[in-house]
């Protein structure tokens, strides 16, 4: 009788104690060679990204920042982007060093050098805090003139976008690199912030693309003001490109699918069609020079809904003030151009793609 009672009883404690969160931290090693590619980094780090479902209310709290944190993460992110051959002298704030570095990686493939912010701790074989990874060159030497800057906000989602995105920093000499550390779905919490158009759309609170408390905007919006400090983001040169990934199902017609933060009211139609030159045009007819037979589109040629139109940081660079991203959308009149978002299919974040990618990118942005 003891057994039916106790059996079933020590089962469940057992199965609780196997899904605790364990209290040991580990250290992360991605960067324990200072000559690893910065591709092999990523993909070492992605392994880490807070997985789907693995916060409760309580940890994903105790994962956010304090505002001290907060402000030593910030002046943080802004002196990585004034780094020039001074990497290693950057001092990591106390309050934060417990679980963040900077490290100096000597990229032997490229012959680069690039200064790195990264987390260097894990619990449970995740991110301890799950705030990012960013990446600048080390110098700020003429090569860096072509000021594009990189992002991925959805790593263990849209699969192989940071391994994309570091491959096409490294290859078009770009000014910056940022990858968010948490699956979107790591916490299904609604963020309070975005309200999506469509009742069957949810969006969460670890969600870069639309929740202004995650680490990603508190970065991307540090690298945009940086950007405007050094003279703006001219046309010809620059611009702020975050690539996503979308399922066989998606837009299956698409294997690319650009936009700009604007969807396909007249005025918006008109803005990606006009005589104005505007990066996104240069870079789709690039890309369909280089990919022939794929189909490259934006939404004046295609019914895709994935217009990024709730994209928050597409709407901050779209002249939306920030304590305003998060209830307005922006439009024609104001859309600068500086943001490209990018949907793709599976094919187009594959290794090899990377050389046409790069081909694109470099025909698109000239000095």
């Amino acid at each position: 009788m003891l057994y039916y009672i106790w059996g079933p009883l020590l089962a469940v404690v057992s199965y609780v104690f196997q899904r605790s969160p364990s209290n040991s931290i580990n250290a992360i090693d991605c960067l324990q060679s200072s000559t690893d590619s910065l591709e092999a980094v990523v993909d070492c780090l992605d392994k880490y990204t807070v997985a789907a479902d693995y916060y409760n209310q309580e940890s994903y709290t105790l994962s956010q920042p304090s505002s001290t944190e907060l402000t030593a993460f910030t002046d943080l992110v802004s002196s990585l982007l004034y780094v020039d051959d001074n990497c290693t002298s950057l001092h990591v704030p106390d309050s934060l060093s417990q679980h963040f570095r900077i490290s100096l990686l000597s990229d032997r493939g490229e012959s680069k050098s690039y200064c790195v912010l990264h987390e260097y701790t894990s619990q449970n074989g995740y991110y301890v805090k799950g705030w990012g990874f960013m990446a600048v060159p080390a110098s700020r030497t003429p090569s860096t003139d072509v000021a594009l800057h990189f992002s991925a906000p959805h790593p263990a989602y849209d699969l192989n976008t940071p391994q994309q995105a570091a491959s096409l920093f490294t290859r078009t000499s770009a000014r910056s690199l940022l990858i968010t550390g948490r699956s979107r779905l790591a916490l299904r919490n609604s963020t309070s912030c975005i309200r999506p158009s469509s009742n069957k759309t949810t969006y969460y609170v670890t969600d870069p693309v639309h929740d202004d408390n995650e680490l990603f905007n508190v970065a991307s919006k540090i690298i945009y003001k940086w950007q405007q400090a050094q003279g703006g983001c001219p046309s010809a040169t620059c611009a702020f490109i975050q690539m996503h990934g979308k399922g066989a199902s998606a837009c299956s017609t698409d294997q690319m699918f650009l936009s700009s933060g604007l969807a396909r009211s007249s005025s918006s139609l008109a803005w990606y069609t006009d005589d104005i030159d505007r990066p996104i045009k240069r870079l789709k007819a690039n890309l369909q020079q280089v990919f022939p037979s794929w189909n490259v589109s934006m939404p004046s040629d295609s019914s895709c809904s994935l217009t990024a139109t709730e994209n928050i940081f597409g709407r901050f660079i779209n002249g939306i003030d920030a304590a305003h991203v998060c209830t307005t959308g922006s439009n024609a009149s104001l859309a600068t151009g500086e943001f490209i978002h990018i949907e793709q299919a599976a094919v187009s974040r594959s290794a090899e793609s990377y050389e046409n990618w790069t081909k694109a990118l470099k025909d698109t942005f000239r000095n």
